[in-house]
């Protein structure tokens, strides 16, 4: 029998509260669900509104993606609001993706340029709304190598869940692709598709 699954990625809370509480609606006793996630908080939610109505939650992470395995085991009263099991956290968690095209900022002086786009990847893990996204363009992708001087916040950011991608037709051009020091090498299609979906866009 193949598995219902609920692809919630990209989607923040209430949305993979509310889509898990109408596949388990549809799935008979003793069934299983898959829930595909891609943000920490959500996990924490949705294992949370599982855990509260006694079932078991299996949960694997592949790369930025949490897998949770459910089994029904009982019911989830109609009347419950998948609302109410979002948290607090989900105030920081926020929609904007920085789209960075070169390894420094602005276009005065080279070497201050270098100084500015090391203080603003620096800045980035200790803010209160941290990007959904990072992607890395053209001469930006020497931020993302394993020489970067901004390889320790990135690794930093991306352990607290924003996702990190490089352009890898990037990658190819300059000949660095086996340096890549944090996240996943992407192509232009996904690019464009962070992008696309993003609240905003940063481009510094």
């Amino acid at each position: 029998m193949i598995m219902k699954t609920v692809d919630a990625k990209g989607k923040l809370c209430p949305v993979p509260l509310i889509m898990t509480k109408k596949a388990m609606s549809e799935i008979k006793e003793n069934e299983s669900l898959k829930i595909l996630i891609d943000n920490d908080t959500s996990v924490k939610n949705v294992t949370r509104f599982l855990e509260e109505h006694g079932m078991k939650v299996h949960i694997e992470k592949t790369g930025n993606v949490y897998t949770l395995v459910v089994n029904k085991t009982g019911n989830i009263p109609e009347s419950t609001k998948a609302e109410d099991y979002c948290s607090v956290e989900d105030v920081t968690i926020t929609n904007y993706v920085v789209a960075i095209q070169r390894n420094r900022l602005g276009d005065g002086a080279e070497e201050l340029g270098t100084i500015l786009i090391k203080a603003f990847i620096n800045t980035l893990p200790e803010t209160t709304a941290t990007p959904k996204t990072i992607i890395f363009l053209n001469s930006g992708i020497f931020l993302a190598l394993k020489d970067s001087p901004v390889l320790d916040s990135l690794i930093k950011l991306e352990q607290s869940g924003v996702e990190i991608l490089t352009c890898g037709t990037c990658l190819d051009y300059y000949k660095k692709k086996e340096e890549l020091g944090v996240g996943n090498i992407s192509n232009m299609y996904d690019i464009l598709e962070r992008l696309s979906q993003a609240g905003n866009v940063i481009y510094p």
